[in-house]
């Protein structure tokens, strides 16, 4: 069976974050630098991200840029959130192949001309999701 990456988006009328510790799970994670210890962002799409052990990260990065793009035209914002979450699999990648991922989501994304945040890879945060009501906005997806 092939491992997929796998994302959570949603449409947020409020996203809010706030460092909490560095993890140490799983034992061979790697934090990275801490830059912002909260992070805001208001009608935005939001996407929870697990990125596995066997994935490809141009291919998956390339699939995920392309669907939040299309999730911020259909709801006419052109914000997004990148939030690392290992909690989709039990078959996650290492820190680095975790991380490098991310920033070419965020890389592609900003190609596309999307204002786009990425939160803290390798911590505990609190979060509060402000999510709309309206059809669409949340969506599972694997790449």
């Amino acid at each position: 069976m092939v491992n997929l990456l796998k994302a959570l988006l949603f449409h947020c009328k409020k996203y809010l974050t706030k460092f909490d510790s560095f993890s140490n799970r799983p034992g061979k994670i790697r934090p990275e630098e801490l830059k912002e210890a909260r992070q805001e962002c208001l009608d935005c799409v939001v996407a929870f991200v697990t990125v596995e052990k066997k994935d490809n990260p141009v291919l998956v990065a390339k699939g995920l840029a392309e669907e939040i793009s299309k999730m911020c035209k259909e709801v006419g914002k052109q914000r997004a959130v990148v939030v690392p979450f290992a909690h989709l699999s039990s078959k996650i990648a290492d820190s680095e192949k975790g991380l490098s991922t991310l920033k070419l989501v965020e890389s592609k994304l900003k190609a596309k001309k999307i204002i786009v945040k990425r939160a803290h890879f390798g911590s505990h945060k609190s979060l509060l999701l402000d999510v709309f009501g309206h059809p669409g906005n949340v969506r599972f997806r694997k790449f």
